[in-house]
């Protein structure tokens, strides 16, 4: 049996060992490992293709963030049906937070996508000899700057993960989740990369800087922001749109009733 405290499961009715989490894990083992290769490795493009290495031109942004977006919207699609395509720690929290995951699974998927990243770093790096995409505040920015800027990105993800997996707004299935996925992870580094490279994955963020030996103290914007951008998602979305359905379905309800006693 499953354990709750005020409607948040701790650990599911599985119990803490099943076939369905090992194939959530490699899942999202996978889908992670994908996530890093992809991306750092549109970064690494982005920097050889050009010739002002040493700049952050306008089109090399766009190139970092097709390279995640597009990269993580594919990975999604995949493994969706699976484990959902978290991939994110703060994705995982933030379900959590939100009553869609019990703390135990989102603590275990998080683990692994730190570990598959640090995986797909490590391979960039025996490729290339180089860990591209490494993460930092840039020459101007504040580290609270960048706290603040790592949390509204990832905000913005996490309520875009939370609405486009909510089987009451009716969307259609297929493509709809990865893309609008896709199209958070693009929007937020066209806005980002300038100023923290974002990050907004702690999973991401520690892979790429822990392999290229570049853990400083300002690594807490990349941890803790993402983790209370979590947070505020869940109760945003748990008080916000929850009560919306459960009024909307209740309303319908009422009048199917009406109907039928009229009749």
């Amino acid at each position: 049996m499953g354990v709750e405290i005020l409607g948040y499961k701790l650990i599911d009715d599985d119990g803490v060992f099943s076939c369905k989490l090992v194939r959530e894990v490699l899942a999202e083992l996978i889908g992670t490992f994908y996530l890093i290769i992809l991306g750092t490795g549109g970064v690494l493009a982005s920097v050889k293709g050009w010739d002002k290495e040493g700049e952050l031109e306008s089109m090399r942004v766009l190139q970092i963030a097709f390279s995640f977006g597009l990269g993580i919207g594919g990975a999604v699609h995949i493994f969706s049906d699976i484990s959902g395509g978290q991939y994110n720690p703060a994705v995982s929290f933030g379900l959590f937070f939100a009553r869609k995951l019990s703390l135990y699974r989102a603590v275990v998927l998080s683990v692994v996508q730190i570990l598959a990243a640090i995986l797909g770093a490590a391979i960039m790096k025996a490729i290339f000899g180089e860990v591209p995409g490494v993460v930092e505040i840039a020459e101007g920015t504040s580290s609270f700057a960048g706290l603040i800027l790592e949390i509204l990105g990832t905000l913005f993800l996490v309520l875009t993960v939370l609405s486009t997996t909510n089987s009451a707004r009716g969307h259609s299935a297929g493509y709809l989740q990865p893309l609008s996925i896709g199209i958070a992870i693009f929007v937020a580094h066209l806005f980002l990369v300038p100023y923290t490279g974002c990050g907004i994955n702690p999973a991401r963020a520690l892979g790429t800087n822990i392999v290229a030996g570049k853990v400083k103290g300002e690594i807490y914007a990349y941890i803790l922001g993402p983790l209370i951008a979590a947070l505020g998602g869940g109760v945003i979305y748990e008080f916000l749109f929850n009560p919306h359905y459960s009024n909307k379905y209740q309303s319908v309800e009422n009048g199917n009733e009406m109907k039928e006693g009229s009749a």
